[in-house]
């Protein structure tokens, strides 16, 4: 039960000011209203005369407006407030009389206090008054309405925790200070307090059982309300409904003693069929491109038991084409059975077709960008996307970039619905120079991928390319260099198991990476070696603002040594998302005018504590260990053991795209030439 005892005392208030507003030929005077809340009444006034839309001013209109106006102060905290009005001359007179304006003051607790903290009472007390804009925190605006739904939510709140006949009581002061304050006293009374006792469940099918089980024992032992009754009940049904029991409804049946004490409660899960998926149906307002990218990647559903998490991975494939603003796939159920030629023992088995809308984005862009990086430097760059070229759903992109390196522009064509399946398939020609240390490097490239998002935690992709390549330098020497002309023709396969919540913010689970390439050259350069990219990382949350992550990378160079490999492909370390007390390339060798020489083996592990000292900013601390090897490797595991160590700190602010990051790493194994440590400005997570 909630009981408000909410009276006023009567205390005038001073006349101010005579305010005019006219709509619709009728015009409106208002008396006696502040400057300050006459911006807020304005507004509201315009609108209900341009509802009414009314001509010239009557008396229904006039009583509404009275109605409006007052209803709008007692809200901005004139409880008191009082609108008379009347027709002079065609203009409807407002006259207010609003008291005085009253707030919030002390807050007295009384009665059963122990349960909750008072600072958290008074949260869920003025909740909608501190939500305001503008609103004074420490003394609110005084409205009954708002105080009365306060205290029903402190009243769930004590429900939540099993206080189940708890009453909530407000006792306004009688008087109001010469500030407008008004104190509150709050009775709290909780009664017996009831517990979940013997939790009985029973219905799961055996494919769910194990998570349905879990489900129902969260709440053994703990405080017993309806809601969480009802939130069990919704848990079951979804978990079913999700696996494609589309039908799965969760009862439950319990008695409540009178005294408090624990409630035994009786869950059933009614399934009804598994339903399996039918037809992709897009909406016939998409575009033929879109249609076809739609079909091909959620085709692979047809005939098998709905799944929202298999579902999700073709939501996911769909969005990542850029070609859609919105997305809403409902399962529709036909009631018909699937055919028994196409899909074995699925003869009774009722289907429920894809029912696909959404919204498409604009198919052709055109952007911009500028940044900041610590090994490139300043970068710009021009992008022009067309999402649905010809109306086929393919992609073609052409981009242009600058930075301290120089230019580089490429023109690329993505197919995400291959032959029409769920693979990807993509094309790359770039032109680029690097022209960053002591030698300029002229590249042009071609790359061809196809990839495949297997279900919701792993991928892979098969790729190959070629490149035409030479560099000039008259600083370097042969073996410093590598081979200064050469074409190289790559293979390979990458794949990912990712089990991150987030793949920008992770802040637990992990992933693993591995990526194998057979690079050989076809112009007599005498290039040729095999590369393995092993890297993964783990997440874990301690609190809820501290966090620790660890990750490690291994890269490795097979059948040559350093020096007979080109600059650019060989393995580096240092740098941002390695070992931080470095510049990007700079841990390992260089020559003395500074360019970094890499190697054929780079191993990197990385250790960093963050805490989150405000919203989205973070502080970190961290170490990173790696070293760099220069010989000809026989094993994709080996690496040098001339380690390198770093300790150091930064700040991360997270944005949807990743963190804006900046750290220190100081270098703790410092040698002869080297700095003392190094300041990163990046985006993106280390590792």
């Amino acid at each position: 039960m909630l009981i408000s005892c909410l009276g006023l005392a009567q205390i005038p208030m001073p006349a101010v000011l005579d305010h005019v507003v006219q709509e619709g030929g009728v015009r409106v005077q208002v008396q006696n209203i502040e400057a300050a809340e006459w911006e807020h009444l304005e507004p509201m006034l315009k609108d209900q005369l341009t509802l009414s839309g009314a001509g010239s001013a009557n008396e229904p209109l006039a009583d509404d407006l009275a109605f409006f106006t007052r209803q709008h102060l007692i809200r901005e905290g004139w409880p008191q407030a009082e609108v008379r009005w009347e027709i002079q001359g065609g203009t409807i007179v407002l006259a207010v009389q609003s008291g005085v304006q009253v707030k919030v003051g002390n807050i007295v607790w009384k009665g059963d206090t122990h349960v909750l903290p008072p600072e958290e009472m008074r949260r869920f007390l003025l909740r909608a008054s501190l939500e305001k804009e503008n609103a004074d925190k420490l003394n609110p605006l005084w409205v009954d309405g708002e105080l009365t739904a306060g205290a029903a939510l402190v009243q769930r709140r004590l429900r939540a925790e099993g206080y189940l006949e708890s009453t909530v009581t407000l006792q306004p002061s009688a008087d109001i200070s010469p500030e407008g304050l008004r104190d509150l006293t709050v009775e709290i009374k909780v009664g017996p307090q009831f517990q979940f006792g013997t939790v009985a469940f029973n219905g799961a099918p055996p494919e769910i059982e194990k998570k349905a089980l879990e489900i129902v024992a969260s709440v053994k032992g703990g405080p017993f309300n309806e809601a969480k009754v009802q939130q069990i009940e919704t848990r079951l049904s979804s978990l079913a409904q999700e696996a494609g029991w589309l039908d799965a409804q969760a009862t439950s049946n319990y008695d409540l003693g009178k005294q408090g004490g624990t409630v035994d409660v009786d869950f059933f899960l009614s399934t009804g069929a598994r339903y399996r998926v039918g037809q992709v149906q897009p909406h016939e307002d998409f575009s033929k491109g879109s249609k076809r990218v739609l079909k091909a990647g959620f085709r692979e559903l047809e005939g098998r038991y709905y799944s929202a998490e298999d579902l999700d991975v073709a939501f996911r494939r769909a969005l990542d084409t850029s070609m859609f603003a919105r997305l809403d796939v409902d399962p529709k159920k036909m009631g018909k059975a699937v055919d028994p030629n196409t899909i074995a023992s699925a003869a009774s088995a009722p289907v429920a077709d894809l029912v696909i809308t959404g919204e498409e984005t604009k198919p052709k862009t055109l952007g911009f960008e500028v940044g900041f990086d610590t090994f490139l430097g300043p970068q710009a760059g021009v992008t022009w996307r067309n999402t649905n070229l010809w109306d086929t759903g393919n992609t073609l992109a052409a981009d242009l970039s600058w930075s301290n390196a120089g230019p580089l522009g490429s023109l690329s064509l993505k197919n995400p619905a291959f032959l029409n399946s769920p693979f990807s398939a993509s094309a790359r020609l770039a032109v680029e120079t690097f022209d960053l240390f002591e030698y300029t490097r002229y590249g042009t490239s071609l790359n061809l991928e196809l990839a495949r998002r297997v279900n919701r935690h792993f991928s892979y992709t098969l790729f190959g390319g070629a490149s035409i390549n030479s560099v000039d330098t008259d600083k370097l020497t042969k073996e410093e260099i590598g081979p200064d002309l050469y074409t190289l023709t790559s293979l390979g396969l990458s794949a990912l198991l990712d089990y991150r919540d987030s793949t920008v913010l992770p802040k637990k689970g992990w992933f693993l990476s591995a990526r194998l390439e057979s690079t050989s050259d076809v112009m007599g350069s005498g290039v040729s070696y095999l590369r393995t990219d092993l890297r993964g990382a783990w997440y874990r949350p301690i609190t809820k603002k501290l966090r620790f992550a660890a990750g490690g990378a291994l890269l490795n160079i097979q059948g040559a040594p350093a020096e007979d490999i080109p600059i650019d492909s060989r393995v580096f370390n240092g740098g941002p998302n390695s070992v931080r007390a470095f510049a990007e390339r700079e841990l390992g060798p260089k020559t003395k005018g500074g360019t970094p020489l890499g190697g054929t083996s780079a191993l990197i592990t990385n250790a960093e504590l963050s805490y989150e000292i405000y919203n989205n900013l973070e502080l970190a601390v961290f170490t990173d260990v790696g070293s760099l090897g220069r010989g000809n490797n026989s094993s994709p595991f080996d690496y040098s053991s001339d380690f390198r160590t770093t300790i150091g700190a930064g700040l991360r602010y997270h944005l949807p795209f990743g963190p804006i990051r900046i750290d220190y790493g100081h270098n703790t194994s410092r040698r002869e030439g080297e700095g003392g440590g190094m300041l990163h400005v990046t985006v993106g997570f280390a590792f």
